[in-house]
């Protein structure tokens, strides 16, 4: 079944309609129309009669997706489109503009797609004039390099006034910030500052003054309407305004692709689509397709036609010109390309064209920004990975030339680690015990030998200070994975080379170096070279770059990679040309930089550094300069903006429910959802048990992780760290955990038999959400004990020895015949001790099926039973310990508030609202 090409959207009286353009493509009829039903957002065949001329609605080149958050549902369609290449003569666009067309009512719909119309009216731009914009892609056209515009650079500015406007009509609370982001500029993208060399061009100025022009008449209309109270005050409404606006800057920055009848993500002349029955979106590769969640309504209603799959990354293209002296006997033939100003070769020159395509594929798996992903997640997927493809062909494609295909990948380093985003050159963190790391480097390998066969790994790290320690363990597990077998019977091949020590000076083009290095490993992967439309040879092996963020380093080593296939795939037609010393052969450089800037602006929001060089192949302190503001400019999306965005992300593939919301609400960061949180806290009560437990005889019962304050002996000294609590038949222990180390800092043991009573309740320890205040998941428990010679509190001073401290002997004189509620409510008693746990969330955020089935899940139980379960669990162990042990008795475990809403409220100070306040102000 053939895609849609281009359909019509408008509102009827039930739904949406999707409806192909003028029922006139191939393959479809007035059957084919689609509705999206307002109250129930299903997908359905839409009945003729509910049809509607093209005029009526709203002309989409393509959707993207259904977008739910919580009541509220939006429509992504492509309402503009640039193409950037052909493959065979099929056209490949990049999405430059999307419209969000709200599901609430008939009305909403019909103001949203009219205010999109009058946008797309106002823009002056066509189908028509961006094919011509593009007619140097087309076979046959003068040689001419494809006009791309920069991975962050938009055509328009946004026409959502109607979502907006249904946004706050739905009654959300918002202020002026709120207003801003929900304005026409922000939830479009304000083109300036965003593209690579800070020009514009003129219909964007001439859009931008438009637009500016009917700012601030909306602005007034949504402040005017944003005091109305909220209406449940689910977290994810609230932050509903940002999340549209990062879904629209998302989606309309360049960055995502697609073909009606080629297949983006996989290489060329592995499988050809279009002579396959199945659907476009059944035969790509789900690792490279990045609206497959957003389009999931549409492909469980069986609607194939309307689903276009995307992949992010890079598309460019370049047709270019190699004049070849007549070959003189004894000699090779020497190559030269023409640019566009070169002057003509002589006449007895043999003259060839070409035409260079470079498409990079990114990952859906573990996908992200920069700190917040990092590594390698439980099923040995890495952050950052991405595919890129050269492709050397006939502008026209011709069957009688061969099409020579080279594949290069990147990642991050396939080992647990993280770096704080606070500072400029963070440190690599280690963390996970050796055979954690170990297992999840060997998944992640055998999974590229399964898919790319032989792999020669390249370190780009330093080989000193801070990268030193993580590019040993990447030496470590490399050599332990070949001890052990290797990749299905080859060796993992890998060669640390310290890019800042052989290019030190600024003299990157040393990188040579390492391709010469590796040049018999290259002629033994070779590459896929395809004759008459069959492959007559293919590449055995993959290079595989990284560095630390696998964006700087990796791109000019990719680069030179990417160089050498092209001298190899030219030599091979007769032609030997120097790509490194000739000056005509710039462009080369400058496709490759530009995708080096569009893998950057996706993983760490600014354009690649030593780009310079990359362009240009000099390297100058205008260039160092340029870098230095690129990075205070990674520092700032670090440390402000990424922490929101890595949660739209998360959503948006479908790897989180909308409680990732309410977890950056409260936290103003989200869980990784590649990450099993299960397993390490699993692992942290293990590690625990093996170290505190001492004694022999003490047989272990049970261990939990919970919250507790940072203070002993207090019930709200923030912050609160989570700890490991373990259980024994002698004691209870409560160890302090470093979870980036898996190590014990601490731990105070507390024999059963000192224990004098357990309380259970209502444990509120922050008022600042709606999450924070509920009774029902804030629930902890206190343990009241005496002190005595048994009591001990142990601290790791990491050395040889751990220093002890042992209370004084308890007072004869203590009573424990307290009334309990009396004394939470005057905030306890100095005199007496206790330990204090809060429950964590039981639910989380991490959707079933974006957890791998080896992550253990919690089960569905009521927080409060989960806590009291706890304390009878203690009691038992307990009542077992006496001597005679008893059964029955009284019981030690009364149920009454910790902290009370109302006594949060008391203690939550000015202070605590205005640090959250800024927090929200900052990251949300």
């Amino acid at each position: 079944m053939p895609v849609v090409r281009k359909l019509v959207i408008f509102a009827a009286v039930d739904g949406l309609i999707l409806q192909p353009h003028s029922g006139r493509q191939a393959g479809y009829h007035e059957s084919s129309a689609l509705q999206i039903d307002y109250r129930t957002r299903n997908v359905s065949v839409a009945g003729e009669k509910r049809l509607a001329e093209d005029s009526d609605g709203l002309e989409s080149y393509g959707l993207i997706g259904l977008l739910p958050v919580a009541s509220y549902s939006f429509l992504i369609s492509i309402s503009q489109r640039t193409q950037v290449a052909q493959i065979h003569g099929k056209p490949v666009y990049a999405v430059t503009d999307v419209a969000l067309i709200p599901l609430s009512s008939r009305a909403e719909a019909t103001h949203a797609i009219a205010q999109a119309r009058e946008h797309l009216e106002d823009t002056d731009y066509s189908e028509e004039e961006d094919e011509e914009a593009n007619v140097g892609s087309l076979p046959g056209s003068p040689t001419r390099e494809v006009a791309v515009q920069s991975p962050l650079h938009t055509r328009s500015q946004s026409t959502s006034g109607g979502i907006a406007e249904d946004v706050i009509g739905k009654k959300v609370p918002f202020g002026r910030f709120a207003a801003s982001w929900l304005s026409r500029k922000a939830l479009g993208l304000s083109a300036s500052g965003l593209s690579v060399d800070g020009s514009e061009d003129s219909d964007n100025d001439r859009l931008e003054r438009r637009n500016e022009r009917k700012e601030d008449k909306e602005k007034e209309i949504l402040e005017e309407e944003t005091d109305i109270p909220a209406e449940g005050g689910l977290p994810s409404v609230e932050l509903l305004p940002k999340l549209l606006r990062y879904t629209r800057l998302l989606f309309a920055s360049n960055n995502f692709f697609f073909a009606h009848e080629y297949d983006l993500t996989r290489q060329i002349g592995v499988f050809d689509s279009s002579r396959s029955p199945l659907p476009l979106h059944k035969a790509v590769d789900p690792v490279y397709f990045w609206n497959r969640h957003l389009m999931s309504p549409f492909i469980d209603a069986g609607a194939h036609g309307f689903v276009l799959p995307l992949i992010q990354g890079f598309v460019g293209q370049r047709e270019f010109t190699v004049a070849a002296k007549p070959k003189e006997e004894g000699k090779p033939v020497e190559g030269e390309i023409l640019g566009e100003n070169e002057a003509q070769p002589a006449a007895d020159a043999l003259k060839r064209n070409f035409l260079l395509t470079l498409i990079s594929r990114r990952s859906v798996k573990r996908p992200g920004l920069r700190y917040l992903r990092r590594g390698v997640d439980d099923d040995g997927n890495t952050a950052n990975f991405v595919e890129t493809e050269q492709i050397l062909s006939d502008p026209g494609w011709d069957t009688c030339r061969d099409i020579y295909s080279f594949l290069q990948i990147r990642g991050s380093i396939p080992l647990y680690f993280s770096q704080s985003p606070y500072a400029f050159k963070p440190v690599p963190t280690l963390y996970h015990p050796a055979e954690t790391n170990q297992i999840a480097f060997d998944r992640h390998f055998r999974t590229l030998g399964r898919r790319y066969g032989r792999i020669q790994a390249v370190s780009l790290v330093d080989k000193s200070g801070g990268e030193l320690k993580i590019g040993e363990q990447y030496e470590k597990y490399a050599e332990a994975l070949n001890a052990s077998g290797g990749i299905e019977g080859s060796p993992l091949g890998l060669v640390w080379f310290d890019f800042h020590h052989e290019c030190r000076g600024m003299k990157f083009e040393n990188v040579r170096r390492l391709v010469d290095g590796l040049g018999d490993t290259l002629d033994q992967f070779g590459y896929t070279v395809i004759s008459d439309n069959a492959i007559s040879q293919s590449q055995t092996g993959i290079v595989r770059t990284n560095c630390m963020d696998c964006l700087d380093r990796t791109g000019v080593a990719q680069c030179a990679f990417g160089g050498w296939a092209l001298e190899q795939a030219l030599g091979r037609a007769g032609l030997a040309i120097d790509l490194h010393n000739d000056p005509s052969t710039q462009w080369f450089n400058t496709i490759w930089a530009d995708n080096g800037d569009a893998i950057s602006k996706q993983y760490s929001s600014t354009a690649a550094l030593k780009g310079d060089y990359t362009r240009t192949r000099k390297r100058n302190y205008r260039g160092a300069l340029n870098d230095f503001a690129l990075t205070l400019s990674r520092y700032y999306n670090n440390l402000v903006n990424d922490y929101f965005s890595q949660a739209c992300i998360d959503y948006l593939l479908g790897n989180v429910s909308t409680r990732v919301f309410g977890e950056f609400a409260a936290e103003m960061q989200s869980a990784d959802p590649g990450i099993s949180v299960q397993k390490l806290r699993q692992n942290a009560i293990e590690t625990s048990c093996k170290i505190v437990i001492d004694d022999q005889a003490e047989d272990f019962l049970g261990g939990w992780t919970m919250l507790t304050p940072r203070e002993p002996s207090t019930l709200r000294s923030l912050p609160f760290e989570e700890a490991v609590l373990l259980l024994t038949d002698a004691a209870v222990y409560s160890c302090r955990f470093d979870w980036n180390t898996d190590k014990v800092l601490s731990f105070e043991r507390i024999d059963l038999r000192h224990i004098a009573h357990i309380t259970y309740g209502t444990y509120i320890t922050s008022i600042l959400t709606d999450r924070q205040t509920d009774e029902a998941d804030n629930v902890g428990l206190l343990l009241l004990y005496r002190e005595g010679d048994a009591h001990a509190l142990r601290v790791n001073t990491r050395s040889l020895q751990s220093s002890a401290s042992l209370p004084p002997p308890p007072s004869t004189t203590a009573n424990f015949d307290w009334d309990i509620s009396s004394w939470l409510k005057n905030g306890g008693n100095k005199n007496q001790r206790f330990l204090a746990f809060k429950a964590l969330p039981l639910a989380t955020s991490v959707l079933p099926g974006a957890a791998s089935s080896r992550h253990p899940r919690r089960p569905t139980v009521r927080q409060r039973d989960f806590v009291r379960s706890i304390c009878e669990e203690i009691e038992r162990a307990m009542r077992a310990c006496q001597e005679p042990p008893h059964a029955e008795g009284p019981s030690v475990i009364d149920e009454a508030d910790i902290i009370s809403l109302a006594e949060a409220k008391k203690r939550t100070g000015y202070f605590e609202h205005l640090v959250y306040d800024i927090k929200k102000m900052v990251w949300a």
